[in-house]
């Protein structure tokens, strides 16, 4: 297989479409990543913090975080003892994020 250089124009294009759902950047939630062009919002309740954008799958799993369950709108991401929940209701653009606290 000769490597040509539509080849390799080719994956490097692959490649950087392939970036906004590999990397992403940690939130106000410490440990847990958003999307690289995520934006923070301030909101009115200090606990949740709403961004913008997409949330990366992929860059959750990489970092340990295990998709605990989801129901609806509503989901759920563990990693050791620790659980923060994604909000993402219908008709808004941006998601919410929850980090549970248990008494211990």
């Amino acid at each position: 297989m000769k490597i040509t250089r539509g080849k390799v124009i080719g994956v490097v294009i692959l490649l950087l479409l392939c970036i906004p759902f590999i990397v992403g950047k940690e939130s106000k939630v410490k440990g847990f990543p958003v999307s690289i062009f995520s934006s923070y919002v301030e909101g009115d309740n200090p606990k949740e913090h709403k961004y913008t954008a997409f949330l990366p799958d992929f860059a959750i799993w990489i970092d340990g975080w295990e998709k605990q369950r989801s129901e609806g709108e509503i989901t759920a991401y563990k990693k050791g003892n620790r659980t923060v929940i994604v909000h993402h209701p219908p008709g808004d653009d941006g998601y919410y994020l929850h980090e549970e606290e248990y008494a211990k």
